[in-house]
């Protein structure tokens, strides 16, 4: 095996540096270094935003969500929340009130999805690092939090210094919506005493009230819409919503966090593979350069083969030495791609320089999975032995069988 590799390194290193060979294997080191630079950039840039969109969407989204199997609502005592609270797995659960409004200030309305939440809601640290202005807590029971797109509809401003009453409007459950049907709404007055922003989705569709104050514009004596789970960490989302739903029996149905915005980490993923199959064929086509390379190579070393045959090397011999030849090309880009790779991946993750303006975040996140380089290079690796195996196997059987026979 010493032999072969020095014969090996002998040929990729020793070449006249003008020659075709030479320059078509530079080609193909330049293929295999950009195709394994660009996975590793883009795989670990669509990793940052999976991350990026998973942080966002736990700022306001609880790790489990519960609805009625049936109908809209469920009463109270349909549920024991001290006996949730006593499994080891759950963190926090609180029941819920959430239904659609119209909300209204000075001349300014939209609708809103007002979420009606207790003291626990808070408590589990949801909203706590995405309160924009104001207070982060329902202090009062007409008390109102704001999302930052809501806010800026309604020109209403998280402050005791200036006209922050809001009116909220709900549809009574017991009545139908008609022009001529204004029973059918109750309104109360609210005050907006915090901003929160976590993205767009929720900064203009949600606002915040006490569960007394959502219990009664509605009517919901004694019911809620669906209850919240926050788990502990170290337990998996997906376990514990099927004990959870074992304890409660068909009454309930539950979503985690992922299955709820399912489509959008779906997409995520979906563009991730994507992107690299694409740069895979791509570094598949540059293969092609290897194929000639390669070729061009046993077909100019012919006498240095039938010297080598001459003086007992066998066919495997010959074989191995151009395949190493063809695995130094893709290792040296893979090598070299890899080290750029995680070079800008560094340098972004430590100053910066690509950034997201007008975005939840300034700058574009990195971050580089084992997983993904594992793969990368065992894509890379796969590539190399078959583009090296296959033009070396045939090129040497057709030239050099005979002398193979006759020796």
């Amino acid at each position: 095996m010493k032999t072969t590799f020095y014969i090996a390194r002998r040929y990729f290193f020793s070449r006249k540096s003008k020659s075709v060979i030479n320059i078509t294997s530079a080609i193909s080191v330049l293929g295999i270094f950009v195709s394994t630079a660009a996975m590793i950039i883009v795989l670990s840039g669509f990793n940052g935003i999976e991350s990026l969109v998973k942080e966002l969407y736990s700022h306001f989204d609880p790790d489990i969500t519960f609805t009625p199997a049936k109908g809209k609502s469920f009463h109270e005592d349909e549920i024991d929340f001290d006996q949730l609270m006593a499994l080891e797995e759950v963190a926090y659960a609180y029941p819920v009130i959430e239904e659609i409004t119209m909300v209204k200030h000075e001349e300014q309305y939209v609708f809103a999805t007002m979420k009606g939440v207790g003291d626990v809601f808070f408590q589990s640290g949801l909203l706590e690092k995405s309160i924009f202005d104001g207070e982060g807590g329902i202090v009062d029971y007409n008390t109102a939090i704001v999302g930052y797109g809501v806010q800026g509809k309604l020109q209403v401003a998280a402050s005791d210094m200036y006209d922050n009453k809001v009116k909220v409007y709900g549809l009574l459950r017991t009545e139908k919506a008609s022009k001529n049907n204004q029973e059918a709404f109750k309104s109360q007055d609210a005050y907006v005493r915090g901003v929160f922003s976590v993205n767009p989705e929720f900064d203009n569709k949600f606002i915040l009230v006490s569960l007394d104050f959502a219990r009664d514009l509605l009517e919901y004596e004694g019911d809620y819409t669906k209850f919240e789970v926050q788990v502990n960490k170290g337990f998996d989302p997906f376990v514990v919503k099927e004990k959870i739903l074992g304890i409660t029996g068909d009454t309930f149905t539950g979503k985690t966090r992922y299955e709820l915005n399912e489509i959008i980490f779906k997409t995520n993923e979906t563009e991730k593979w994507m992107v690299f199959l694409i740069l895979g064929f791509i570094m598949i086509i540059s293969t092609f350069n290897i194929i000639a390379s390669l070729s061009m190579l046993i077909l100019d070393k012919q006498k240095d083969i039938k010297t080598l045959i001459s003086l007992g090397a066998s066919q495997k011999m010959i074989k191995q030495i151009f395949i190493l030849e063809g695995l130094m090309i893709n290792f040296i880009g893979a090598f070299l791609g890899g080290f750029v790779g995680f070079a800008v991946c560094w340098a972004q993750i430590k100053f910066h320089f690509v950034k997201m303006e007008n975005s939840v975040t300034d700058y574009w996140p990195v971050i580089v999975k084992w997983q993904d380089v594992l793969m990368i290079f065992s894509t890379v690796l796969i590539i190399g032995v078959v583009s090296s195996y296959l033009p070396v196997n045939y090129l040497v059987k057709r030239h050099f069988s005979q002398m193979f026979k006759r020796s």
